[in-house]
């Protein structure tokens, strides 16, 4: 009985013992380091619950949400160390509690530096930092993903080296020891493949040959430039020629016959290092054709490619007139009718307006067109009149062309070629005559005989 007794009186004792000791315990968790203006996240971990008195001071913290025990939101609109301190009253116990925070400036904000293209004979360029400050971290970002490309800063301008990935380079910049970040302004673009592309492909009414014409920039050590164009077999190209990077920014392929197909064409960039870059993206010229209907003109043309455009503008100039717009269509029309009868021959061209001017000669932009080859006929029924009976032989013809009309009379004869152009000009006297054509190009002609009363106009080819 006496042995229960003393058990009891023990076990009392260590109870109160216990019961004696301060159960509060008080325990502060916040960052170490913030930014001026950020949002900082401050908890007390003792977790007394609703029973407990709780006096935070945050030492001139602005509080911008929480209460009791927390999770408390606060921002410091100033910087240098800042103290937080906790008072916690449960009953008749209390505790206290304390927390340094270092309250830094936002990185100050600087420009991305470098970028440019790559390529044959320059296959990196630099990417870096127009200033930076000490104690950031700069981290480079490519494509908007962060790399392993970390830099301390020096407060000079930095370099993160030699970048060999086309891209957009930015960078963030991190005060060391917290999540304090800051965006830096503007981007570094490197880009690669051909360093130059053509601006356009368009018909020279001059020489009718087709013209290429592409933007030269300063700078990368070019040597010449390189013209390819598409063989008789699809997206298949040969070299045709070369221009000198001192030479204008243009070339005229001798071999084009516009007047007959379309063309692509593709260049490339010779270096002072003796490298080529890549091809260019092709462009495909215009092709235009044209059919007399029974009322009017048939315009058949093909889609030009190589940039996006809205509009085709369709010119028209009849012999001997000025050249006029005479409508617009929308970029997916590939035909059109002119109902046009009047007599006599009539030329035609489709036009491609471009987006951007073209800059072949570094001096100075120029507003160019994009033109197809021109095309000229005349309508059905000219034939009838004064000139019916009109022969034309040999066709093809080689040397001697022969010409035989009813009557005597003296009438107008005039070679021209499917542009339009007149090559040859005479009055003649029938019934019959000839005429030399042995100097002109192997190609089709219009031949076009004016008499008192009527036209008549027939096609022939020369071989």
């Amino acid at each position: 009985m006496k042995k229960s007794v003393t058990l009891i009186i023990v076990l009392f004792l260590a109870a109160f013992s216990v019961k004696a000791q301060n159960p509060l315990v008080c325990e502060i968790t916040s960052a170490y380091k913030a930014c001026v203006n950020e949002e900082v996240q401050v908890v007390d971990t003792g977790g007394f619950g609703v029973n407990a008195t709780y006096l935070w001071n945050f030492d001139g913290a602005v509080i911008i949400s929480g209460s009791g025990c927390g999770t408390y939101y606060v921002k410091w609109e100033t910087p240098g160390e800042k103290h937080i301190t906790l008072n916690v009253t449960l009953g008749a116990y209390t505790c206290s509690a304390a927390k340094t925070v270092v309250v830094v400036a936002q990185p100050s904000i600087f420009n991305m530096t470098g970028g440019g293209v790559i390529f044959p004979g320059n296959p990196a360029v630099n990417v870096g930092l127009s200033g930076s400050e000490t104690g950031i971290l700069y981290t480079l970002r490519f494509n908007g993903s962060f790399t392993a490309n970390r830099v301390q800063g020096t407060g000079q301008s930095i370099s993160f080296g030699l970048q060999t990935v086309a891209g957009e380079y930015s960078a963030m910049a991190t005060v060391v020891g917290s999540n304090c970040m800051r965006e830096m302004e503007g981007i570094a673009v490197i880009t690669s493949g051909a360093l130059q592309n053509i601006c356009m492909v368009t018909f020279d009414t001059t020489l009718n040959k087709n013209k290429i014409i592409w933007n030269k920039y300063p700078g990368f050590n070019v040597s010449h430039f390189n013209i390819y164009k598409e063989t008789y077999q699809n997206n298949v190209f040969a070299k045709i020629g070369e221009v000198p990077y001192t030479s204008m920014s243009v070339y005229v392929d001798p071999t084009s016959d516009p007047l007959v197909k379309s063309d692509k064409f593709s260049i490339s960039a010779s270096y002072s290092a003796g490298n080529e870059g890549e091809k260019s993206a092709y462009h495909k010229t215009i092709h235009l054709n044209i059919n007399p209907g029974i009322a009017g003109f048939n315009l058949i043309w093909n889609h030009y490619e190589g940039f996006e455009f809205l509009t085709y503008r369709i010119h028209r100039k009849h012999d001997p007139g000025a050249w006029e717009v005479i409508d617009s269509v929308a970029s997916n029309v590939d035909s059109y009718t002119d109902l046009y009868t009047t007599s006599g021959v009539n030329t035609y061209y489709i036009e491609v307006l471009k987006p951007e001017s073209c800059n072949p000669s570094l001096k100075g932009s120029e507003n160019l067109s994009v033109i197809s080859n021109t095309a000229s006929a005349a309508p059905l029924g000219t034939r009838e009149g004064a000139t019916t009976g009109f022969l034309v032989y040999p066709n093809p013809v080689s040397e001697k062309l022969n010409l035989v009309v009813p009557g005597n009379s003296v009438y107008q004869v005039e070679i021209l070629r499917l542009d339009g152009v007149a090559v040859f000009k005479s009055q003649m006297q029938g019934p019959a005559t000839n005429i030399d054509v042995s100097d002109l190009a192997n190609g089709i002609y219009l031949l076009k005989s004016t008499g008192d009363k009527a036209t008549s106009v027939c096609k022939f080819v020369k071989n």
